[in-house]
């Protein structure tokens, strides 16, 4: 669960994503696409990380003294004072659905890449750093900012394809 929640796991996926936007659009089309999911990170990153947390400030169960003994720890850290909403969540989620809505997938297996951002999200609250509220706020965060920034996209670059 710890690699799962780690920022590595997500190498792979990147690097399939700025594959598939080289090989099937080209150079200039996967710099549009890397510009804008950049974008949408760092929209869904200071929303989840920045605002949210900091207007809600529900404590996250790790930090939470009556429920501390009861989350084993695996040696990860806590993380910041305040849980909701899941930035692990809303990150991994907007990169995904971001590149499902922009790279028109073509593989059979193209809904499997959906399976990531379930299993970073659970491992959230498998390690007592997120309540299953806190994840689900981060969908809605990334699923907002990935579609608007797809929407951009699609809107501006898409008409060229």
């Amino acid at each position: 669960m710890t690699v799962l929640s780690g920022q590595s796991i997500w190498i792979p996926f990147l690097g399939y994503f700025f594959w598939y936007s080289y090989k099937y659009f080209g150079k200039k089309e996967t710099l549009y696409f890397a510009f804008f999911l950049v974008l949408t990170l760092i929209a869904s990153d200071v929303t989840s990380s920045y605002v949210l947390k900091n207007i809600v400030t529900r404590l996250r169960p790790c930090r939470e003294i009556d429920l501390k003994p009861l989350i084993y720890s695996f040696g990860q850290k806590c993380g910041g004072k305040f849980g909701f909403v899941s930035s692990h969540a809303a990150n991994s989620l907007a990169l995904v659905m971001f590149s499902f809505k922009t790279l028109n997938f073509k593989s059979k297996w193209k809904h499997f890449i959906w399976i990531a951002p379930v299993l970073v999200s659970y491992s959230r609250i498998y390690l007592g750093v997120h309540y299953p509220g806190d994840v689900i706020g981060g969908f809605v965060i990334g699923s907002i900012w990935a579609t608007f920034f797809a929407w951009i996209y699609r809107n501006h670059q898409g008409a060229k394809r």
